[in-house]
């Protein structure tokens, strides 16, 4: 915040046009009676002073008022954008209505010749920043114009709307000045007061994440938070994500109002994107884990893949040696020291009444006491012992009720028994399809 100190109240009427540029950031509107209050006084030598709710009447005709002034937190404009003020700041919305009645063509008051002056402080005026082709207009915490500056203004033309301005939150006295837009002059003020009490008070209470979820479907969690203030508030934070397989991981926006003493529960959802580790946070408050694991079957029965093929994977022969039928002839392959073979017959068939022009899935993997083989043994025919069937492929085209069968043999260690082997099918990780599904004896 870019706020400059003043020390007398001499030193801010001679300084109160020459303050620091403040970055552009936050807005907020009003839905209040727009017309003009009575006790219009003209004005005089030095700084006129006036409360909020009286007007200020120049000599070219010109009248000013500071309608009302109301305290809030985060704001936001028609067009969906959120004006959040920075941790331990507020915001204060003033209703700012000039017109000309006089009988000369006249500048109107611009936003920027205001100033508030709080706790020694002064800050200029915020200037929104929308989405191109957005309308000037609030939405929230009340609905109204923002206050544009009106040059050549003709007799009875008028400029009202909201100016706000960002300062602490346990700001209470406070002066809007009004100054010559070309001599930088202090024309006149008026005093207020906001109640730091009246500002919502936004707090999290939970997020709730599952411990562990079955990939494949969107992850569900839910936030919930708490408004402890006096009015209604506008909770608009971003959460945060963590996976554990890739290096920048897209987080979300958490977006509500709440009423002062309500409770809200914001429900989200986070694609799995395959077998892996997800940390979801919430910055400032809580963070939370899921862990992604495979879809579980049990040898011998069947599984549905995302492009809807039902993929059977029978349970495993152990073994040191197979032959492999080369078509015409066969040789005898033994596994290497240390290592067994684990033989796995394959069925995929397709039960939907459309041709299905994938492949069965983006791979197979074999676990077995740690040792994990991607890497199955294929030959041109198949396998002759210890079972006879050709090997199993991948295809490109499965046509309605059209089944294929095979063998695939993988390498594990030596010695491994049936029931300490995990077979597992990839699918492509996509956000549409990301499954992994593992078999084993017992799932």
């Amino acid at each position: 915040m870019h706020r400059r100190t003043f020390l007398t109240s001499l030193a801010l009427a001679s300084t109160a046009g020459c303050t620091t540029t403040k970055p552009d950031s936050a807005v907020a509107s009003s839905g209040e009676d727009t017309s003009r209050p009575s006790g219009t006084t003209t004005a005089t030598s030095g700084p006129v002073q006036r409360s909020v709710g009286e007007s200020y009447s120049r000599s070219d005709g010109v009248t000013i008022v500071v309608a009302s002034a109301r305290f809030t937190g985060a704001a936001r404009l028609v067009d969906g954008t959120t004006i959040s003020p920075e941790p331990g700041n507020a915001l204060i919305l003033a209703d700012v209505r000039a017109a000309n009645t006089g009988e000369s063509v006249v500048d109107l008051p611009s936003r920027d010749s205001l100033a508030l002056i709080t706790g020694g402080s002064q800050y200029q005026p915020l200037k929104p920043k929308g989405k191109p082709g957005g309308e000037p207009t609030l939405s929230f915490p009340l609905g109204g114009e923002l206050y544009e500056t009106v040059e050549d203004a003709h007799p009875n033309v008028t400029a009202l709307g909201w100016v706000f301005f960002e300062v602490p939150a346990d700001s209470m006295d406070f002066r809007i000045s009004l100054s010559d837009s070309q001599s930088s002059t202090l024309e006149a003020y008026w005093e207020g007061q906001v109640d730091p009490s009246s500002l919502p008070d936004m707090e999290i209470t939970s997020l709730d994440v599952p411990e562990e979820h079955v990939n494949g479907e969107p992850i569900q969690f839910s936030v919930s938070v708490t408004n402890t203030g006096g009015s209604a508030g506008l909770f608009n934070q971003r959460f945060s994500v963590v996976r554990s397989t890739e290096q920048y991981a897209q987080g979300g926006t958490l977006d509500t109002t709440i009423e002062p003493g309500e409770t809200v529960t914001i429900e989200k959802t986070l694609p799995a994107k395959g077998v892996q580790d997800i940390t979801i946070s919430v910055p400032s408050a809580i963070e939370k884990t899921v862990r992604v694991v495979p879809t579980k079957a049990q040898f011998g029965s069947s599984h549905e893949l995302p492009n809807g093929v039902q993929l059977r994977v029978s349970e495993p022969i152990v073994c040191d040696t197979v032959r492999v039928d080369q078509g015409g002839g066969s040789f005898e392959h033994r596994s290497i020291d240390r290592r067994s073979f684990a033989v796995f017959e394959i069925t995929a068939w397709n039960p939907t009444d459309s041709t299905i022009s994938e492949s069965v899935t983006g791979g197979f993997e074999v676990e077995a006491n740690g040792y994990v083989d991607s890497n199955s043994r294929e030959y041109p025919v198949g396998l002759l012992d210890p079972v006879e069937k050709p090997f199993f492929r991948e295809w490109y085209e499965l046509a309605p009720e059209e089944t294929m069968n095979g063998v695939l043999y993988f390498d594990v260690p030596k010695n491994t028994q049936a029931d300490e082997v995990i077979f597992r099918a990839k699918s492509p990780v996509t956000e549409r399809a990301n499954k992994v599904c593992e078999w084993k004896i017992g799932e």
